[in-house]
């Protein structure tokens, strides 16, 4: 069920992500609120594919997969943001990509302090 979600909201970024800019509308909540919807966007795929395991520790500890992890999560965040080069009013953004990473990064953290906690409470 779990790849289900994270294919499911891989395929969400990639529509969100590659649709003509003005398609969205314009709202501005406050100062740099895409930024925020790039981190949490790619922290949320980041903590799905990093439950997708395949190898496990002999303590029973699975750990992460890497290539998973690089090839559906940190390659689509360069594609989409190399995409956007192509789709009308979007642009790419060095920034953007910056962000992405970061949330790649707090993702994987979550999924570890969530595997930490159900740990200590079994």
């Amino acid at each position: 069920m779990r790849l289900v979600f994270a294919i499911s909201w891989l395929l969400i970024l990639a529509i969100a992500m590659l649709t003509p800019g003005d398609k969205f509308p314009e709202i501005d909540a406050f100062d740099f609120q895409d930024k925020l919807i790039h981190v949490l966007s790619f922290a949320i795929l980041a903590f799905l594919w990093a439950g997708i395991r395949f190898q496990k520790k002999k303590q029973g500890f699975q750990k992460l997969n890497m290539p998973i992890l690089l090839g559906f999560v940190v390659l689509p965040s360069f594609a989409f943001e190399l995409g956007q080069l192509f789709v009308p009013n979007r642009s790419f953004d060095v920034f953007d990509l910056i962000v992405n990473q970061i949330g790649v990064l707090l993702g994987i953290l979550a999924y570890f302090k969530t595997l930490s906690i159900q740990n200590r409470l079994d």
